[in-house]
């Protein structure tokens, strides 16, 4: 699913305008800073100053390495120190914000959010019902992705700030272009992490841009422990039930690396990942000849891609007939809550609510560890 260029540095100024005011700059020179408690995440950090707040984002895209953008964040109602002329200021909270994944839409949702939200890059990539409501009545605009980001509407829906993410160093094109347009950016990387609650710990950032710091805390402070409850849960079973993840693209097949945050939670969950030896956090090809390899000691198959029945599971490759989850149909897809464009609310809720998904994988994997057998983000394969 996820989308080489290495820099040895990178310095990217980004003029961010924020309130259109003549306000004079405040004098003063910067105050020690507080860091804002983050526990899982590593992509990021929020350092507290008296009058502002600066984020950073560490290493942005895959294969990235000692790269950080950093952010200052102005409440509307302050002035700007003197102190950061020149740097990237984001004036909060932010009331307008285009969003260039889906998986950002998660976060919005959970702060309540979701009416400063003007645009998106796809919207038949949307799950969330009241925002594609809101797409129909002409109040949220689809702005496009990548080489197709329609910059000239962009530009009109005047948002406050663009969250993007990138795959490789080339999102620096991108950046570039919307600085020389005079539109704030911002690179969030919440995908490269290597566990979900790490993942949804992001909330923090997010929270960051909209004042709401406590809200965010008590949002993944209530995850975090529900998670680790389900996770206890299978803390001692003996029994781990090796893992298939997936489904090839023509002649190769895209796997989770070991260290991502999909083989985590599969282990979380009392499960083994097959590539749980693979020591990348990024996803890695595998010919389907060396997963048919690997794949005949499998007990479960799950996030079987496009594939929304057995039928078209083996309509991709009739081999998948003779693997051992597709004899016991033990195939699960995490397209339980799909919107009728193709919208999964896997990339968008989940990314919020990792505890959920980890509970479906424990009532695959250990039913009788379960409460109940009723799944949310998976569905078995017939």
């Amino acid at each position: 699913m996820v989308r080489k260029l290495l820099f040895l540095a990178v310095s990217v100024t980004l003029l961010l305008y924020g309130c259109k005011s003549k306000k004079h700059r405040s004098s003063g020179s910067e105050h020690p800073s507080v860091s804002t408690s983050v526990k899982y995440a590593r992509g990021f950090t929020i350092d507290d100053f008296k009058t502002y707040q600066k984020l950073t984002v560490l290493n942005p895209w895959q294969k990235s390495s000692g790269i950080s953008y950093s952010y200052y964040l102005v409440p509307r109602n302050q002035l700007v120190p003197d102190s950061l002329k020149g740097k990237n200021i984001i004036r909060t909270p932010i009331r307008r914000v285009v969003c260039l994944s889906t998986t950002q839409l998660g976060f919005l949702e959970a702060l309540n959010e979701t009416s400063t939200l003007v645009g998106v890059p796809d919207i038949n990539l949307v799950s969330d019902s009241s925002l594609i409501q809101r797409y129909h009545e002409n109040k949220l605009s689809v702005v496009g992705y990548a080489q197709g980001l329609n910059y000239e509407l962009l530009l009109s829906l005047k948002p406050d700030l663009v969250l993007t993410y990138g795959v490789n160093g080339e999102v620096s094109a991108q950046l570039n272009k919307l600085h020389d347009l005079g539109v704030p950016v911002m690179l969030v990387g919440e995908y490269l992490e290597s566990t979900a609650l790490a993942k949804c710990e992001w909330i923090k950032f997010i929270g960051a841009l909209y004042g709401k710091k406590k809200e965010a805390k008590n949002w993944f402070d209530r995850i975090d422990a529900n998670y680790q409850r389900i996770k206890d849960s299978v803390a001692t079973v003996s029994y781990h039930p090796k893992v298939l993840t997936g489904l090839p693209w023509k002649d190769s097949w895209w796997m989770a690396g070991g260290k991502s945050n999909l083989a985590n939670i599969i282990k979380d969950a009392g499960g083994e990942y097959l590539w749980h030896e693979n020591t990348s956090r990024d996803a890695f090809v595998v010919s389907i000849e060396d997963v048919f390899i690997k794949a005949n000691s499998a007990d479960f198959w799950i996030n079987s891609g496009t594939a929304g029945s057995m039928k078209d599971l083996i309509s991709v490759d009739s081999r998948f007939s003779a693997l051992p989850p597709v004899k016991k149909h033990a195939v699960y897809n995490n397209n339980a809550r799909m919107s009728a464009g193709g919208g999964n609310d896997y990339w968008e809720e989940g990314v919020v609510r990792p505890d959920l998904i980890l509970e479906d994988l424990v009532r695959i994997f250990h039913p009788d560890k379960a409460t109940d057998t009723k799944l949310y983000f998976y569905q078995q394969l017939n």
